[in-house]
């Protein structure tokens, strides 16, 4: 599960609230490597180690492959920032555990993009069947100033890769095509559930949380937004 968006978009405390949840309901040996820690966890109902870049590893390349000699259950990587940490936490993923991980990109397709820009044209092919089999959600958050101006609210983009035909897309290189599954599988079923960001900020607009101007700045796609809004 990959969480993204702008510096200060919230996609640590985000991750920080999952893992929180995960703790208190279940059993389970949760492991982060992170640069800084920002987040201290409480030990609950899961054992949580947290290891810092610089302090308790060298980097986070080195501390994945300590981590998955301690037969995790859950792994949270701080931010992938090279190749090399990507590629090793794909391979996690793909021998089943739940990751998570932060990018700094502003949407779902950019994700996907940013994360296939960092290998060569000779290994695309390998990383795009990897996503596909590997990811779960991608989740891209904004933080929008309230129309009351108390404080932040959060829109997301919400992108969910166990559904096949995303998956599909993927593997197949037809990454501009991922948009139009988030446009139309947003019904209340397990491989779907999906949101754009254009929706969420229209949704926001109409229950008089957000202000109109304010959504439009926010918006990845204008036309995409101010199409829903007259749609809805």
């Amino acid at each position: 599960m990959l969480l993204t968006g702008i510096t200060g978009a919230g996609k640590s405390t985000t991750i920080a609230s999952l893992i929180d949840h995960i703790s208190e309901k279940s059993a389970c040996r949760i492991i982060t490597v992170e640069d800084p820690i920002e987040y201290i966890y409480q030990q609950k109902y899961s054992m949580v180690s947290q290891r810092e870049v610089g302090r308790d590893v060298k980097s986070f390349i080195e501390g994945l492959r300590a981590m998955l000699r301690e037969d995790p259950d859950i792994i949270f990587v701080g931010e992938m920032r090279d190749s090399e940490t990507i590629a090793m936490t794909l391979m996690a993923a793909e021998t089943g555990h739940l990751v998570f991980s932060t990018l700094h990109t502003r949407d779902a397709t950019g994700t996907v993009t940013r994360i296939l820009d960092y290998f060569p044209s000779t290994r695309q092919s390998e990383v795009r069947n990897q996503l596909s089999l590997g990811l779960a959600y991608i989740i891209s958050q904004k933080l929008v100033p309230k129309k009351d101006g108390k404080g932040r609210i959060v829109a997301m983009e919400v992108l969910n890769n166990t559904n096949y035909a995303c998956a599909n897309l993927i593997r197949t290189g037809k990454i501009e095509q991922l948009y139009s599954q988030l446009q139309t599988k947003t019904k209340n079923r397990p491989n779907e559930k999906m949101i754009t960001m254009e929706k969420h900020l229209a949704m926001l607009v109409k229950e008089d949380k957000v202000d109109l101007l304010e959504a439009k700045k926010w918006a990845n796609n204008l036309t995409s937004f101010t199409d829903v809004m007259k749609r809805d």
